[in-house]
């Protein structure tokens, strides 16, 4: 059962045998005291040395017992802790080596290797306890009855035998359902991704009912595996008590006899359970271990990928390519074929959109994928000698400021390019141009510390002219220190270049060739593009977030059920605890009774209960998941509306893991915690309730001493674990989440981290991270072995000295409460465990409670519009995002109609993609009104307002889907288009050519990785086009196109939109007509403030 990968010390294991002796031992001692102290008041009475010999067997007993189970819980969790660090430690370089992954990825590095924790935790200490302590328990029962030895030996193999048979049953299951949860993130991942995209194209309902049913799959599936996880454990506790219960029969019979001791069949029945007890902690752990083992299972296969090859080659002399050749999986074509070259100086690698330039570019920064067949070589460079700065740049860090560190460069890097203001703002709340300008600063700090290749990938997209400039400039001075190869489409900075190395085609040369496979020109320049504000999703009706989130909330939808279960649970524990009692209430009075008939009552409800307590506790195992399941899902379905309701808003929600940190990781922690704090909490409180009233029935003059003892050791245990859980729980979920957060950073960056040589840094602030949380688990540890050492003294001492506090109680009384006192460990032991969860869950509750918060809110109202839009016209408007001082844009007036497009031109941060949002409904206005045929659109539902505009975002997300899926999305499954309809919009976005290649039903890649920059950008222009809305919004659709290709497409476009409303976003002036309406935004404010609009369409 030990996996092959982050093996336990043996050490360690050692260890953990010996605690389990000593566990044993303890046992072994407290049945002798308890035996000892209830035959003596059945006998001739306590005297002094009896009383002192129970004292001081109790106390030796219970010191070895507590000191065992703690040091074994300590022990246990440093064994976890160490090997999931090792596993971390290596997931996180091999996706550092391996480039992008799926959202699953993030979960298997957090929940996943959780899971593998539970292995460590519970199923190895478990293994040890169950060769251990039923031997050394075995050998005294076989002391005192050779019967009772006959019957557990007999019965006890049968435990481990239903415990494989079922196993091997939920081993597939379990299996099937950690596949649904990677897929479940994934869909989650891809869902959060793309979101500027569902908006736009008013897909969030039909998503909804997607994420819907994906998880419902997960549910079926984990309720499955469950049902019959569960059904194992009942069949483990129906054997272990009805043979506990055949035991106690049999004592009684032959004490009805005489042909039995009273002292050595308590002896006998108190050990005959904990030699069941440990073989059933193992068969629940060994359940509870399959998640883990599978989740190793899909480590190791990930750990197993092959690593991506690298053609270049760190020798001496210049930095030549030789006869490189790429294709892409699943493309019938080389992207590049037997390219050559000696790159010296500027050399710019052109071309049209999909020509390979981008791919030549990773090949050289060695971020080829990894199943990419390459051929050639790459000499001259090494990966030390790289600074990258590409097309569609990622970020690890939370800010420039920290970004940049990793690089080795403090905010200078900065300055140079105009970003000082914005070295401590959030990553992803900077524009597409700003991100840029990142992403070229840091390849430029890179370069300053020796890099002697600079690449860069449309360094200048999205910029303005001045920002464009100082990129350009400062690419001039580094050009004295190392070789620059760049790929663009602008014509100022393609008139940097030296060289040329031309794929399928170049521009025609003006100054000199190169030494490449094809011709090498230069040629000038025009303007640059301008990024936009981030953009503001809205959500349908009925789909907005509530006021935040608590515990009351979560739970009220499903409260009858939570209460059945709670219920349930205390049935269970008192079921469990009447079993004991009765049994030794049962052997007790058959030491002096003479007739059976008298205890045939007592035998029969030996059995009952027995039967009751294992079917209880299935039924509230599956009542306890059942309700957990749905309460998760329907919080899952509140945060994804939240998200939806303001994701495209805040960049920084959508980034660096987030989504898959409220939606999957959070959740499934609060999906842990509900079942161990919610049952436990209410059914402890019932059972030690029922405990003192028992004692007032059963032995009044104890009441009061009995329910003392109870309660303080309950305060103090519950005391103690919530003095430490405080923070130790809070620690443990903050340091999850920075887990998973960096894990998907690190996933999406990778590649930019490897090849500029960062991701050593990147790995360390994982690393650290990582022992963080160990630090915590460790912590935490410690506070929950002590909160239940102290519990399960105070109860194993309450036992023990029942007959010493009540010296005149009828010893079959007496029995009574003392085994009532040694059954209440288990639950008040659980009980405090809750009490210790509770700051954890608060702290859970707390991280996602702001994510629920209501959006702002627009004021729709109910209206349908039945008729087309003609007109769309803004009436001196101005925006502003929630919680800024200043509007994003102010006085703002405008209008398009069907033929008169309105163009949005202003540098980046001028607050284009701001009136993007607002005329999407989007984002509130503070004055004036957005007008659709003269009326404002605040008068419609939000719904009918929606159906009617499809927005083209920038850089438009691709779904890792196929072609075809990705256009499907545009429409409803009811009103899908056809082939036919696909293929026209297809050509006119100037993909034909690609798609009669490859057809549509090619693969994409995750975030469209298998398309070039160019041929994504016109992806979403074609899905745009195939909506049935009157308004398109169309965000910079020329981007990372070439000028002819930039051309043909507008053309078609303005072609296919004749009876539609267009407002485009561009500072292409190519892409404008003589009658369309012109809108100029000011400059932007200094340190990213908005700026106001500064001129108006005419």
């Amino acid at each position: 059962m030990r996996p092959g990968t982050g093996p336990a010390p043996r050490r360690a294991l050692y260890g953990l045998g010996v605690l389990a002796a000593l566990r044993a031992l303890g046992l072994v001692l407290i049945a002798e005291s308890v035996a000892r102290g209830i035959a003596a008041l059945a006998g001739t009475g306590l005297d002094e040395r009896t009383s002192r010999t129970i004292v001081l067997l109790g106390a030796l007993g219970v010191v070895l017992r507590v000191g065992g189970e703690w040091g074994t819980a300590v022990l246990a969790r440093r064994i976890a802790t160490g090997v999931k660090r090792e596993l971390r430690g290596r997931l996180w370089r091999r996706l550092a080596d391996g480039g992008r992954s799926g959202g699953g990825t993030a979960v298997l590095a957090a929940d996943g290797l959780d899971a593998v924790d539970d292995y460590y935790v519970q199923s190895v200490p478990a293994t040890i306890s169950a060769a251990v302590v039923p031997i050394i328990v075995g050998l005294r029962i076989l002391g005192a009855d050779w019967v009772s030895a006959l019957v557990v030996v007999l019965t006890l193999p049968l435990v481990p035998l239903f415990m494989v048979l079922i196993g091997k049953h939920t081993r597939e299951r379990t299996d099937a359902a950690l596949t649904a949860l990677t897929r479940l993130a994934d869909h989650l991942a891809e869902l959060a991704r793309g979101l500027p995209v569902i908006v736009g194209l008013g897909r969030v309902p039909e998503q909804t009912r997607a994420l819907d049913v994906v998880q419902r799959r997960y549910r079926e599936r984990t309720e499955e595996t469950l049902r019959w996880a569960f059904l194992s454990a009942l069949a483990l506790e129906l054997i272990a008590t009805l043979s506990v219960a055949v035991v106690a029969v049999l004592l009684g019979i032959r004490l009805l006899n005489g042909t039995m001791e009273l002292e050595p069949a308590l002896v006998a029945l108190i050990l005959a359970p904990e030699c069941f007890l440990a073989l059933r902690e193992l068969g629940a752990a060994f359940h509870a271990s399959q998640d883990g083992l599978s989740a190793l299972g899909r480590a190791q296969e990930l750990l197993a990928r092959p690593e991506r090859q690298d053609l270049r080659r760190a020798e001496p002399g210049p930095v030549r390519v030789d006869g490189v050749t790429v294709h892409y999986a699943g493309r019938p074509d080389a992207v590049l074929d037997g390219v050559s070259a000696t790159l010296a100086g500027i050399t710019a690698v052109t071309g049209p959109s999909g020509a390979g330039k981008s791919t030549l570019l990773a090949a050289l920064a060695g971020t080829l994928p990894a199943d990419a067949a390459v051929a050639g070589a790459i000499s001259g460079v090494g990966s030390d000698d790289v600074a990258w700065a590409p097309q569609a740049p990622q970020f690890f860090a939370d800010t420039p400021r920290a970004e940049l560190a990793l690089f080795g460069a403090d905010t200078e890097a900065l300055k140079e390019l105009g970003l000082t203001a914005l070295a401590d703002a959030a990553t992803a709340e900077l524009s597409p141009g700003e991100q840029r300008r990142l992403s070229v600063a840091r390849a430029l700090a890179r370069v300053d510390h020796g890099a002697r290749l600079l690449l860069l990938d449309e360094p200048t997209a999205h910029l303005d002219r001045r920002s464009a400039d100082l990129v350009r400039a400062a690419v001039l001075r580094r050009a004295r220190r190392c070789v620059v190869v760049l790929a663009t489409h602008e014509p100022e900075t393609l008139a940097l270049a030296e060289w040329r190395i031309a794929l399928n085609g170049a521009v025609p040369a003006r100054d000199h060739e190169a030494d490449a496979g094809a011709g090498a020109d230069m040629s000038d320049a025009s303007a640059a593009s301008a990024a936009p504000e981030p953009e503001v999703a809205q959500v349908p009706d009925g789909m907005r977030a509530g006021n935040g989130l608590t515990l009351r909330s979560l739970l009220k939808p499903h409260r009858w059920m939570w209460a059945g279960s709670v219920l349930l649970a205390a049935l269970t524990a008192g079921f469990g605890i009447t079993l004991t009692a009765l049994s030794g209430w049962l052997i007790v009075r058959a030491s002096v009774e003479e007739y059976i008939m008298y205890l045939l009552v007592a035998i029969v409800g030996v059995r009952a209960f027995g039967i009751g307590r294992a079917v209880s506790r299935y039924a509230e195992r599956l009542v306890t998941h059942r309700a957990t399941l749905r309460v998760v899902d329907a919080l899952r379905m509140r945060l994804w509306g939240a998200i939806a309701a303001r994701g495209a808003g805040s960049r920084r929600l959508l980034s660096g893991g987030a989504p898959l940190d409220y939606l999957v990781t959070l959740s499934g922690d609060l999906r842990d915690q509900l079942p161990r704090v919610l049952p436990p909490l209410g059914a402890g409180v019932l059972v030690l309730l029922a405990a003192v009233v028992t004692t007032g029935l059963v032995a009044p003059a104890l009441t009061v001493a009995v329910a003392a003892i109870l309660v303080v050791a309950v305060v103090l245990a519950a005391l103690l674990a919530l003095f430490s859980e405080r923070r130790a729980g809070s620690a443990r979920v903050a340091a999850r989440s920075e887990i998973v957060r960096g894990t998907s950073a690190l996933s999406a960056a990778a590649d930019d981290l490897r090849s500029n040589g960062a991701a050593p840094a990147a790995l360390e602030v994982l690393d650290a991270g990582a022992e963080r949380l160990a630090k915590a688990e460790r912590r935490a540890a410690w506070s929950a072995g002590l909160g239940a050492a102290v519990v399960t003294a105070g109860v194993t001492l309450l036992g023990v000295l029942i007959p010493l506090i009540g010296p005149d109680l009828p010893a079959e009384r007496a029995s009574v409460i003392a085994l009532v006192a040694l059954a209440l460990a288990e639950p008040l032991v659980a009980l405090v465990d809750a009490v210790g969860r509770m700051p954890a869950l608060r702290a859970l509750i707390s991280r996602l409670s702001p994510v629920l918060e209501p959006a702002p809110a627009v004021g729709w109202s109910g209206s349908r519009l039945d008729d087309p839009v003609r007109e769309l016209a803004l009436d001196d408007v101005d925006f502003q995002y929630p919680g800024t001082a200043a509007p994003a844009v102010a006085g703002v007036s405008g209008r398009a109609a069907r033929g008169r497009w309105l163009v949005l031109d202003g540098p980046s941060g001028s607050g284009k993609s701001t009136l993007l949002s607002a005329i999407m409904g989007a984002l509130p206005v503070q004055r004036g009104a957005i007008l659709a045929d003269g009326a404002p659109i605040t008068r419609l539902s939000e719904r009918a307002w929606r159906s009617r505009v499809a927005w083209c975002p920038q850089d438009a997300y691709v779904f890792d889907s196929t072609i075809r899926g990705n256009l499907l999305l545009a429409r409803s499954r009811e009103d899908a288009a056809d082939d036919a309809e696909l293929q026209a919009a297809l050509r006119m976005a100037g993909l034909a050519p690609l798609v009669q290649r490859l057809g549509l039903d090619t693969r994409v890649g995750p975030g469209g990785s298998a398309l070039s920059g160019g041929e994504r950008q016109r992806l979403a222009v074609a899905r745009a086009l195939l909506t049935r809305a009157d308004v398109l919004l169309l965000d910079e659709p020329t981007a990372h196109l070439d000028a002819p290709t930039a051309a043909a497409m507008m053309g078609d476009v303005r072609a296919a939109t004749e009876d539609r409303i267009v407002v485009l976003v561009s500072h292409r002036a190519e892409d404008r007509r003589a009658g369309d309406g012109m809108l100029r935004l000011g400059a932007a404010a200094s340190g990213g403030e908005p700026a106001e609009a500064v001129a108006h369409a005419g």
